[in-house]
This record gives C-alpha cells, structure tokens and sequence, in this order.
C-alpha cells in the first residue's frame, strides 16, 4: 500500500471567479490526511497572508501531527502511514468557533509541535478570532502526496458569501 509523502512546501493561492489572485488575509485552511489504519489527522490552521497567499512547510505539517499525538486523545499511526490522498479545504465558521473554544477552556497550553508554529497560545487564539473564513466560500481540492514533487502549488476558488 502506497504511503504518504510530504512535499516541502505547499503553497495555495486564493483566486477569484475570473481565476485572478483574491487577496483575502487570514482564511484558515486544514489539510486532512487519510488514515490507512487507525485514526485521520487533521492538520490546522494554516494562514493566507495579505496576499490572499498560504505557504506549508513539511516541517508545519509534521508539527500539526506531532500536537495530534501529545493530545492523546486518539490513536495515532504515523502521519506517513496515511493514504497519498489528502484534502485540502477553508475551515467552516463552526470550526473555527470550535477550535478557539477548545483552545480557550480545555487545551489552554500550546501542545507539542504547536510551539515551533507559534510563540504562545494567545497567538495562536488570536489566529482563530481574526478568520475571514465566514466571508468566503472556498471549493476544497482533493490531490496526491506521492513524491513526485518537492513542491506543489494549487489555485482554489473563493466566492464571496
């Protein structure tokens, strides 16, 4: 069975209807991973910048998995264990709402991996407070994480709500 391989960097572009860049901060992205056993990750947040521009290193998504198993609330295989599909998509308002809720009153600490990403936990609340997520409708994507390329790049679309 064909395993996951993290490119080295990932960048995704926030493009308009007439496939122009949409530059839109702070949309929250996810990346979620297929478990070929065990458990999925779901790999967040990541951040456009002002240029509606989101860039992922491997070593953010392999932080994101590293808080995944300090959280120890599910059973975790390897990240690399996962199916080369993967999704990519803009967290839903409830989602976010969720997150900083959980991050506010019972995950009140930054977890392992997360401090290599932020400087505190306020930073990282202050991340989900500040969501344009609510104003746009962005079409998920779904790809393959084989190997065959170090970096990867893709255009989702954004519609205004």
């Amino acid at each position: 069975m064909a395993s996951l391989v993290l490119p080295e960097k990932v960048t995704l572009r926030l493009i308009d209807s007439e496939r122009k860049d949409l530059h839109v901060a702070n949309v929250l992205f996810v990346v979620h991973a297929f478990a070929n056993y065990k458990n999925d990750f779901t790999l967040a947040p990541f951040v456009s910048d002002t240029d509606g521009i989101v860039t992922i290193s491997r070593n953010e998504l392999l932080a994101e998995a590293s808080a995944h198993y300090d959280s120890g609330l599910m059973d975790y295989r390897p990240l690399e264990d996962c199916k080369q599909e993967v999704e990519i998509r803009a967290l839903q308002p409830h989602e976010i709402e969720r997150a900083l809720d959980a991050r506010t009153r019972i995950w009140t600490t930054l977890l392992r991996g997360e401090s290599d990403r932020w400087t505190n936990i306020e930073e990282l609340r202050n991340v989900y407070r500040m969501a344009a997520n609510g104003s746009f409708s962005v079409q998920p994507l779904r790809t393959r994480w084989d190997g065959s390329k170090r970096e990867v790049e893709y255009f989702l679309p954004a519609i205004p709500r």
